[in-house]
């Protein structure tokens, strides 16, 4: 699935360069808000979570019958969340680069936004920053380290920050190598879906300090948070647990222990 996921997007990237070009895309990026801090959003004390907003997933399918984006992020702020992570992904996951652009610009939401797509290109950095991101994730297995070393100075010289998601040693030493401030390794293999804590546990090992980490996917209770602080991590990115609540609100500060 990953793979299938990397193929489209290049080909997506080209489609999208020959029909509104790097110089368009430049001019409206300097054009886009001014950029709200988000490493130092999930350094503050207490439980940081970086709440998904996301219509659905290949393995899950629709994960919130009544899905609006902006009702969500109101309700994320709301309950506490440091960040909201919104997928730029239509094809798989149901969003799109307008649906951050929608967030990011929203005058009710002072939470700083990140654009989080699977990324290969320049292009998606610009895109980011010129609909309002003001950090992206970035895949580091999907790409070289040539390649996430060039994405990390564009995204440092447009103002924003980057989490680089992890999932092996490998990962975690390309994203330290190119110089990386916020590393997150996923708990779910993306190729498997399956989520393994323990090697989580171990990965983090590998982090230095100074490194603002995240533990990414599977946290579904107060006590996965509890145990992800207790290993190190500085924050969670949550989706699927705060989307299929009845209350995203209530369950974002369930989450963080915060029985009011």
């Amino acid at each position: 699935m990953l793979h299938d996921i990397v193929e489209y997007k290049r080909i997506e990237v080209r489609e999208k360069i020959a029909s509104f070009s790097i110089a368009q895309l430049e001019l409206r990026a300097a054009q886009a808000r001014p950029v709200r801090e988000f490493g130092a959003a999930l350094r503050r004390p207490g439980a940081s979570i970086i709440a998904e907003v996301k219509y659905r997933s290949p393995s899950k399918g629709i994960l919130r019958s009544d899905f609006d984006p902006a009702t969500l992020a109101h309700a994320y702020q709301l309950g506490g969340a440091r960040a909201i992570s919104v997928l730029a992904d239509s094809r798989f996951f149901g969003g799109g680069p307008f649906v951050v652009g929608q967030i990011a610009n929203d005058a009710g939401v002072a939470l700083p936004v990140m654009y989080k797509d699977f990324i290969v290109s320049e292009y998606q950095i610009l895109e980011a920053r010129a609909v309002g991101a003001d950090a992206v994730l970035i895949i580091a297995r999907i790409i070289s380290e040539q390649t996430l070393a060039a994405l990390l100075k564009l995204a440092a010289a447009l103002g924003m920050e980057v989490l680089v998601e992890t999932f092996d040693e490998n990962d975690i030493d390309m994203a330290l190598a190119c110089g990386a401030a916020i590393v997150g390794i996923n708990n779910r293999d993306l190729d498997t879906f399956k989520t393994d804590f323990a090697r989580t546990e171990r990965l983090f090992r590998r982090l230095p300090d100074g490194v603002v980490s995240i533990s990414e996917s599977g946290i579904a209770s107060h006590q996965d948070m509890l145990a992800m602080a207790a290993i190190g991590f500085d924050g969670a990115l949550i989706g699927e647990t705060i989307l299929q609540a009845q209350h995203p609100t209530a369950m974002i500060r369930q989450l963080c222990g915060d029985a009011s």
